[in-house]
């Protein structure tokens, strides 16, 4: 174990003259396990520890082999598999690769790594497969990132999101964006070179072209509050006074008893989370300690808590007891969260009051109610999400949720106003094209077309393994 973690701390993703190879599905018990491999020579290591090792050496690219996986030295058989076969160029990496299916307990795919690795494979880095197919041109840095963001998906809308990038959908906008911008360094560029060539008309073309492009810019710039939040998901917390009803409803959501529900108060002592899917949106649901003044200093510090994850939640759901009815503290709580969903609970009950207006009659204890308060909740959720997005059409819009993509997208914003102000105040020729080429650069730097090595590093560092 020393000696792996040796080789890959000395190893950077920069050294692609080794083959790697690295376990591509989650370690754990399943059916089947894919290890995957790449690099040159690839082919020619698989088939050394292969039982038909010809058949392995002539397979066409997208071909599998059924076989043994052998040790070459004692012919112990490892595993029963089958190998899928690429050949550059036409891989997911670009390189010679082969895909090991083998079976999925963890000492049969450790056996087989260990094995590559002795044959001649490096254990690869986080996301070193990504990162080849994008120093083999087979991707851009934006669709590689949708990669990640895809494997990360927890909800439908993260999953739509990132494949339209994946799919190139957000590539396309950036290049016709840095496009807008060429076409103005190439008339600037003209006419420092052939002045009397160029009227005045040219510098007219040259702000609507700006203008355009600013106005691209800002609106994937404001798609990014609600990009983030379909990725990284919504913080949905139950607040409450003690015996409200909190845990219930926490468990009605969850769709199983998370929570402990006792009439006693207090028995939420901090807060109880889970995630979960509601319509097409991934939600951190938290369940609270109940809302009091308490001389217990571990309750005290739990409502402490609650106040904070209230002052972080896109959407609050809070309860009343129907049976007992609003005091001073529930009128506090509605004065200083307007924008919470009020909850009349215990509805069911023949002792549960007529609910008062803004509040919804609701029964955390009756499933049959489920599907309206499901309903209810997915439009306040979709409300947030729109409310942060601020503009720009919710359901179609290409989107960023990379906070990298959008620092520069800000960036390159930032200098075409630059360019657009020393243009107004005749600065020179040299200076607004200065500005126009900072403003490409800084889409250039998203796409991975200018991109630093250390930047590269970091963004496929975050990647699986095995990616």
């Amino acid at each position: 174990m020393e000696a792996l973690s040796y080789s890959r701390m000395s190893r950077t993703y920069f050294d692609r003259a080794e083959p790697i190879a690295a376990l591509a599905t989650p370690e754990g018990r399943s059916a089947l396990a894919v290890i995957r491999t790449s690099g040159e020579k690839a082919i020619d290591i698989v088939a050394s520890c292969f039982s038909q090792p010809q058949r392995l050496l002539d397979a066409h690219g997208y071909q599998a082999v059924y076989g043994w996986i052998l040790d070459p030295v004692s012919r112990e058989p490892l595993d029963e598999v089958v190998a899928l076969v690429f050949r550059a160029p036409h891989s997911f990496t670009g390189e010679d690769a082969v895909e090991i299916m083998c079976h999925g307990s963890p000492a049969v795919a450790r056996r087989v790594l260990d094995l590559l690795y002795a044959q001649g494979f490096s254990p690869a880095l986080q996301g070193e497969f990504s990162f080849r197919a994008f120093a083999e041109g087979k991707t851009d840095l934006v669709r590689a990132e949708a990669i990640n963001e895809l494997t990360y998906a927890s909800c439908e809308a993260a999953r739509h999101d990132a494949l339209q990038r994946l799919s190139g959908a957000l590539s396309r906008k950036l290049e016709e964006i840095r496009s807008l911008m060429i076409d103005v360094l190439a008339d600037i560029n003209a006419r420092l070179d052939y002045p009397e060539n160029e009227g005045p008309e040219e510098t007219g073309r040259w702000i609507q072209l700006m203008r355009r492009a600013q106005d691209e810019l800002a609106d994937l710039i404001k798609s990014y509050p609600g990009g983030r939040l379909r990725q990284e998901g919504l913080l949905v917390v139950i607040a409450g006074r003690p015996n409200a009803g909190k845990s219930s409803l926490f468990n009605l959501l969850v769709r199983e008893e998370r929570a402990i529900v006792s009439p006693e108060p207090g028995t939420t002592r901090d807060w109880l989370e889970s995630w979960i899917s509601i319509g097409d949106f991934a939600v951190r649901l938290v369940d609270t300690a109940g809302l009091r003044n308490s001389g217990n200093s571990i309750e005290a510090e739990g409502v402490r808590r609650s106040h904070s994850l209230l002052s972080r939640a896109d959407v609050i759901l809070y309860l009343v007891d129907g049976t007992v009815g609003l005091d001073d503290e529930d009128r506090n709580f509605v004065a200083r969260y307007s924008r919470a969903l009020f909850l009349w609970n215990k509805a069911d009950l023949p002792l549960c009051m007529p609910a008062p207006p803004v509040w919804t009659a609701v029964s955390a204890k009756d499933v049959r109610s489920f599907g309206n308060f499901e309903a209810m909740l997915m439009d306040a959720l979709r409300s947030s999400v729109q409310e942060a997005q601020v503009a720009g059409n919710y359901e179609t819009q290409v989107r960023v949720a990379s906070e990298r993509q959008e620092r520069l997208l800000t960036q390159a914003r930032e200098a075409l106003s630059q360019a657009m102000e020393a243009h107004t105040a005749e600065a020179g020729l040299d200076l607004v094209a200065l500005h126009i080429r900072e403003s490409a650069e800084c889409i250039g730097e998203i796409t991975g077309d200018i991109t630093p090595d250390e930047v590269l590093e970091r963004v496929f560092g975050t990647f699986c393994l095995g990616k």
